[in-house]
């Protein structure tokens, strides 16, 4: 599973403080911490003691340099434990989060170190609920989350799936990509909250007959990196997305898969005229074939040459670019192999653009299938920047600082 989409970085100066309860999965706290310190942040650690039947605090502390605490009344621990992150860290995430520990901050019970740090904690809580799927949805934890999801706790959703003790339900721990983004979101500026964002991504397939098809090699991250990036920033998020089997995406973006370019110019046009924001970054096939055999073609019947009738594929950029409103922010991107700036500069004002981002796809490091991409932009203002090589994921965010920062952006 491709998941270089996920990449954010450049967070040190925030911390994190993880509290971990006595679940099953309480082992993959640890993926969790080292996953936040891959994106440079702090993590401090808290473990129940019921964690610590599944887990041992040595384990936390041989991987990271932030405070972890083992209990309430532990000799080597600073003396006002119960109050340190509510002092030091700017989110509190709760992972894996039993339903002890939901009644618990719910009811404003601080019994054990974690619930007392809880207590104090105002900035951002995160929970990420573990447990059997007849806990999970009896109607005393039901209730516990309604009440704390309306005091502006954030949760992340178990999945449903095979649990440990053999039943299948709800209940298992979100995927680590899930809370560590769903924490992330915690950090980022909420500017673009409100906002709804359309955006397209990943090849597109067209049979000419039933099992071949003419397509490209784009892996859809930095169509993905936009739309994290995106989320990041508050927008509610849209994905019109190409066959891209290997790329993982989040349950909290809306996701409409489809295969052809025709297929994919419909739901684009039927979506655009409800976003606020549409980044049209697709690798649409600019042709299709004029027919589709009936039947697997052979090559004792075809010859030594084949000759593939094609026609054209409607332009979904040029189509939404005649269509858009006059408060709509509408970006597309130039993927050349020659003069990128030209045809970018020449696609920023045929199609009616706000924004284009140009890259040249046989440059070393930013063609498809790439983790990192080289790109200029060039805006209907006038302004332009020429940006180094980067991760798709940091690319995505300057590009989103940029749209916030435009002045033909109705913000």
């Amino acid at each position: 599973m491709n998941y270089a989409h996920t990449e954010f970085a450049g967070f040190a100066g925030n911390r994190i403080q993880l509290g971990v309860t006595g679940s099953v999965s309480a082992f993959r706290a640890v993926d969790i911490m080292r996953r936040l310190q891959r994106a440079d942040v702090q993590v401090g650690v808290t473990l129940t003691a019921a964690a610590q039947e599944f887990i041992r605090p040595l384990q936390f502390r041989a991987l990271t340099s932030g405070p972890v605490y083992e209990g309430l009344f532990d000799a080597n621990q600073a003396d006002f434990a119960h109050l340190e992150p509510a002092q030091n860290a700017d989110v509190f995430l709760v992972a894996p989060s039993t339903a002890n520990i939901l009644a618990k901050h719910a009811q404003g019970i601080g019994d054990d170190l974690l619930s007392s740090q809880l207590f104090s904690f105002r900035g951002p809580v995160v929970h990420a609920p573990a447990m059997n799927p007849r806990i999970w949805s009896s109607s005393a934890v039901q209730a516990n989350i309604e009440l704390l999801t309306s005091r502006g706790t954030i949760l992340v959703p178990p999945e449903t799936g095979l649990m440990a003790c053999g039943e299948v339900g709800e209940g298992r721990l979100a995927d680590v990509e899930e809370i560590f983004l769903m924490t992330l979101r915690s950090l980022v500026p909420n500017d673009l909250q409100g906002k709804r964002m359309l955006i397209n991504l990943g090849p597109t397939q067209e049979f000419w007959d039933p099992v071949r098809i003419l397509t490209n090699s784009s892996s859809g991250v930095m169509g993905a990196s936009i739309a994290l990036a995106a989320w990041l920033h508050g927008a509610e998020v849209t994905v019109v997305h190409g066959p891209t089997p290997h790329l993982w995406l989040p349950r909290f973006l809306s996701t409409v898969p489809v295969t052809s370019a025709l297929q994919m110019h419909q739901a684009c046009i039927d979506l655009a005229s409800s976003a606020d924001i549409i980044c049209l970054t697709a690798a649409v096939s600019d042709y299709r074939p004029q027919e589709l055999l009936p039947i697997k073609a052979k090559k004792q019947t075809l010859g030594a040459t084949l000759m593939l009738p094609l026609e054209q594929n409607p332009d979904i950029l040029a189509d939404i670019g005649a269509r858009r409103g006059s408060s709509q922010y509408l970006i597309g991107f130039a993927a050349e192999t020659s003069d990128p700036e030209v045809h970018a500069q020449h696609k920023l004002h045929a199609k009616n653009l706000d924004l284009v981002i140009a890259n040249s796809v046989i440059s070393p490091g930013s063609g498809f299938g790439s983790s990192t991409n080289q790109v200029s932009l060039f805006s209907a203002c006038g302004r332009t920047e020429n940006w180094p090589l980067l991760s798709k994921p940091e690319v995505a965010f300057r590009i989103m600082e940029w749209i916030c920062d435009s002045p033909s952006y109705t913000s």
